[in-house]
């Protein structure tokens, strides 16, 4: 599940001729990665705090886990499988606790930690792209990524790679929560139910396969039509359509002349430039999802609490 995009990344060092960068990609996905394993391990480990009152002391959550794993095998599948775009669970995730639930609809938002096999790389290359631009456009210079300038066209084609996700899970999620009592089917009511929906589409369009559970979706459900439906165009625009525009934006790179090296190059091999790019990925991910996540898992927490 891990190797192969995390060696990829290294892959793309050795290509690229520069291992410095592809080392220094690695270590920011690879913090990325331990940050939201804390996230969910944290709450698993706090247990939920209506549960704790009644017991009368403070419980991991062991709500729908083998007792074998526990609260930490399970934050650590958890993440794992919803970063690499693997589908395969060891526990219910339905029954996470809100950071837990933050955290995995976080990676299927973001799909880079670790990414699919290729596909997390090959996101990572939009971030890359968009990173040069901004920092190019701040320090007045033409943008250049592997010795070749990126204008107009490489920077619509990457848009339209990071656009693309999210419209192939807000607005079917959207559509489905207007007309929740027809079309849903939500088991759970309030912020989780927002969580169920959201989850869902997340993980068609990003080819993830897990799901939250509880909602009526399978036929003969009266809604089980309409999630076969919608979640196969989140699926069919959410994976297709970035593939068309990677190849484009391959294609163009490739017929570009390559531009020399010069001292006011900017430095893609830098712990700042790396920085930066973090900075857009977390970024560029809270802007367009964090209205799903402050409406579910977050406010679902404090609503626990």
């Amino acid at each position: 599940m891990v190797s192969i995009p995390a060696a990829l990344i290294h892959t793309y060092g050795i290509f690229a001729n520069n291992k410095k960068q592809g080392w220094l990609i690695f270590w920011m996905v690879f913090a990325i990665y331990i940050v939201l394993i804390a996230i969910a391990a944290v709450g698993e480990f706090g247990g939920n705090s209506q549960v704790n009152n009644l017991l009368g002391s403070a419980q991991p959550n062991l709500e729908g886990k083998e007792v074998r794993f526990g609260w930490a095998e399970t934050a650590l599948w958890a993440v794992t499988t919803t970063g690499t775009m693997c589908g395969a669970v060891n526990g219910m995730h339905d029954s996470l606790m809100p950071p837990g639930g933050f955290a995995t609809l976080f990676n299927l938002f973001l799909q880079i930690v670790w990414g699919g096999q290729g596909t997390g790389t090959a996101y990572l290359f939009i971030y890359l792209i968009l990173s040069v631009f901004l920092t190019g456009l701040m320090v007045g210079r033409t943008p250049e990524f592997l010795g070749r300038k990126i204008e107009k066209r490489e920077i619509v084609l990457a848009s339209v790679v990071l656009l693309i996700h999210p419209i192939a899970v807000l607005i079917p999620g959207a559509i489905t929560l207007a007309f929740s009592d027809s079309l849903a089917g939500i088991s759970n009511p309030g912020f989780h139910g927002i969580s169920q929906v959201m989850y869902e589409y997340a993980s068609a369009s990003a080819n993830n396969g897990s799901g939250l559970e509880g909602l009526a979706d399978s036929q003969p459900a009266a809604t089980g039509l309409w999630w076969n439906l919608s979640a196969c165009f989140s699926l069919l625009v959410g994976r297709y359509v970035p593939i068309l525009s990677l190849l484009l934006l391959a294609d163009s790179m490739t017929n570009k002349q390559l531009v020399p090296e010069t001292t006011g190059t900017l430095r893609t091999d830098s712990i700042l430039f790396t920085s930066v790019t973090a900075g857009v990925i977390i970024i560029l991910g809270a802007l367009t999802f964090f209205p799903v996540l402050a409406l579910g898992p977050i406010a679902e927490g404090f609503a626990i609490n």
